[in-house]
């Protein structure tokens, strides 16, 4: 199939607490730029602007429990990108946000740095500083290059 789509256009997040969450995803620089109202006044969805092309909906009025865990079906996890991971968990920490688990030292099994932290809801956010030679890159370069996807055995 060719490509038809130009990349991702939002991530939309049902929040228990708009609030919190506003002042958690701006503290990643992620700035309000729209809000829709609903018939009675109050926000139906506020748009956060991650890159120029990509915004995160933000849908207050959530209840229950935080986010299940990894093991759930469904969304995983929203993976942010990093030049540089060690500037970003600085600017994390002076922000008043903290790792969820404790960064491991070194490359994981794909070539990249990250670590790990979740919003008020408990979604899980990771943040990737992808090195020049890892595995995504190497598949995408292959793809690019009309090779087939490859399945690699990591563990």
């Amino acid at each position: 199939m060719n490509r038809i789509f130009d990349g991702l256009g939002h991530v939309a997040i049902k929040v228990n607490d708009l609030d919190a969450s506003l002042a958690f995803y701006e503290k990643l620089g992620f700035p309000e730029i729209l809000r829709l109202l609903n018939k009675e006044g109050k926000p139906w969805i506020v748009y956060l602007r991650i890159t120029e092309n990509t915004l995160l909906e933000l849908f207050p009025g959530g209840t229950g429990a935080p986010v299940p865990g990894p093991e759930v079906t469904g969304v995983n996890h929203l993976s942010l990108a990093s030049a540089d991971l060690d500037a970003t968990e600085a600017a994390l920490k002076a922000a008043g946000i903290s790792l969820s688990q404790p960064r491991k030292a070194g490359r994981g099994v794909d070539g990249n740095r990250g670590m790990w932290i979740e919003d008020p809801d408990g979604n899980r956010i990771e943040i990737m500083e992808m090195a020049p030679d890892c595995i995504q890159h190497k598949a995408l370069a292959r793809i690019r290059e009309g090779k087939p996807p490859e399945a690699l055995a990591l563990f």
